[in-house]
């Protein structure tokens, strides 16, 4: 019961969701920097110490393990890749969701969903991606 109290104490501080909106809207720019140190610096603004991403091709820990989760994206500059958020943040209680897409030479190659949690501070500590909109759509289910 003490972990609860404390959880709710902890978030009883509003997370403002315009503060995360701007903390994702960076994120999603700063993995395509090219230059590892200035990826680092804008990634390490926005994402707490013990960061974990979570996406289909595995899980990855801290602002390298995110920079390295989209490396071959920025290798492959033919590509010109980018990601979008495609709707607002809905906040509650620390944590997040939205959608998202990525664009490659402009074109919409893949939508999915985003979820999220923050930090007492209110910096991003875990954020979880799913590709497709519809689950069953690429799962090849009902």
């Amino acid at each position: 019961m003490n972990d609860l109290c404390e959880t709710a104490r902890m978030f009883r501080r509003e997370h403002h969701v315009g503060n995360v909106t701007q903390r994702v809207d960076r994120l999603m720019a700063a993995v395509f920097v090219a230059d590892h140190d200035i990826r680092m610096a804008r990634l390490a603004q926005d994402l707490a110490a013990d960061f974990v991403y979570v996406g289909p091709d595995g899980v990855f820990d801290g602002a390298d393990g995110l920079g390295d989760a989209f490396a071959g994206y920025r290798h492959d500059e033919w590509r010109h890749a980018a990601l979008r958020r495609t709707s607002p943040v809905d906040l509650h209680h620390g944590n997040f969701r939205f959608t998202w897409a990525r664009l490659e030479r402009g074109a919409t190659v893949m939508e999915g969903w985003g979820f999220g949690s923050l930090d007492e501070s209110g910096l991003i500590r875990r954020v979880v991606v799913f590709e497709g909109l519809e689950p069953s759509r690429f799962a090849g289910g009902a």
